[in-house]
């Protein structure tokens, strides 16, 4: 079966008070903001999938190996 989807992608830094996307863009030095609220509305009745994810760097090894071992 067909099927159309409506999504949105968003990745920036979230102010919870204000359910506000602060999403930054390297290339224009631009910071553009999106209102939660906004968006959820248009979905408003309907069925949706929600998916939120939070990406953190990790300590790399300096020296993963040792010559004494």
């Amino acid at each position: 079966m067909a099927k159309k989807v409506h999504a949105y992608s968003l990745r920036g830094d979230y102010y919870h008070n204000h359910q506000v996307i602060a999403e930054y863009d390297k290339k224009t030095e631009k910071t553009s903001y999106y209102k939660l609220s906004d968006i959820l509305a248009q979905f408003d009745g309907k069925t949706i999938t929600v998916v939120i994810k939070e990406e953190d760097g990790i300590p790399s090894l300096e020296q993963p190996f040792n010559d004494g071992e």
